[in-house]
């Protein structure tokens, strides 16, 4: 039997809004908001503060969902740095929250982790790699990985690294990247940081294979592929049509970065190649999917939905 109604949290953000328009094509979906609220068409949207616990339990206890997959927190990696509290906060105490008001409920907890549990020494983890994070945002993100897994008896985690169009405040790197080389400026692609990201829309595709195959556990959900940011850069420049000549090979050391950074937390991601029985995405076909979105219309009806204004590239 389908699953007939999605819960998201976090539907205003980067993954939660792609999250929510891909998905409500399958499923029922209801998404929820703090800070910046949205709308798609008719889907339901709600405000709900994931750090109060009484709140999240009445509004999982009246819309029974039969998934929740759990996209809220604060991923800013410097600011979790400078404001570890409120971090633990949302990262670890709001997961708890959600987790414990959906064992009242028949219902899977699909937690989205990060890569950043890794300290980056030696790259394409599997899901049997030993977890080490080197900033205060990792160390959140591993802490509600625990959470889950005491308390949530059907999850699913997957860890993962993204990019996509984000219609909220905060720009993912691609969209950084795009918008810097549309102002003609210098782009300092960091060469000695390695990841394995993949577009938002290629990871809400692969969950609800895996939500609909009813698969659980601990999976890497990435691209099939490592590279640098400085080459991830450059992809974005070749792609779009950009002066390459605008992204510079730069090194994180001295970058004046608060919080330290894995220098290679890529994703060995067999796993789930071999659940679903097919590859996952390399990066620059999520690039090559990343401009077709601008293209096709994809990126105005995400916008159009925010009521956070920020002018497109």
């Amino acid at each position: 039997m389908l699953p007939k109604r999605v819960l998201i949290t976090g539907g205003s953000g980067l993954l939660g809004s792609n999250l929510t328009l891909t998905l409500s094509d399958r499923f029922e979906v209801v998404a929820t908001h703090n800070q910046h609220p949205f709308y798609f068409g008719t889907t339901k949207t709600i405000e709900m503060d994931i750090t109060k616990g009484n709140e999240a339990y009445e509004i999982i206890k009246e819309l029974e969902p039969n998934v929740l997959i759990h996209c809220a927190g604060e991923t800013r990696v410097d600011y979790c740095e400078d404001h570890p509290e409120e971090a633990f906060q949302l990262n670890v105490k709001g997961t708890e929250n959600l987790v414990r008001a959906v064992s009242h409920f028949k219902a899977k907890f699909v937690y989205i982790s990060t890569d950043s549990v890794f300290d980056g020494l030696q790259g394409m983890y599997t899901e049997e790699g030993f977890p080490n994070p080197l900033n205060v945002y990792g160390k959140t993100k591993l802490a509600g990985e625990h959470v889950v897994r005491k308390l949530a008896k059907d999850h699913l985690i997957a860890r993962t690294n993204i990019f996509g169009w984000n219609p909220g405040p905060k720009p993912s790197l691609a969209e950084w990247v795009l918008r810097c080389l549309e102002k003609g400026q210098i782009v300092p692609g960091f060469s000695d940081i390695y990841f394995s990201p993949i577009l938002t829309t290629d990871l809400a595709e692969i969950l609800a294979e895996m939500i609909i195959s009813d698969l659980g556990g601990l999976y890497h959900i990435a691209s099939s592929e490592r590279c640098s940011k400085f080459d991830f850069a450059r992809m974005i420049s070749r792609v779009f049509e950009k002066n390459d000549a605008l992204v510079e090979r730069a090194f994180s050391e001295g970058a004046g970065l608060k919080a330290p950074r894995p220098k290679d937390a890529s994703l060995n991601v067999r796993k789930v190649t071999e659940a679903l029985g097919k590859p996952m995405p390399g990066v620059m076909e999520g690039i090559l999917r990343f401009r077709r979105q601008l293209e096709d219309g994809y990126v105005t009806k995400l916008f159009s939905g925010s009521t956070y204004k920020e002018p497109m590239v």
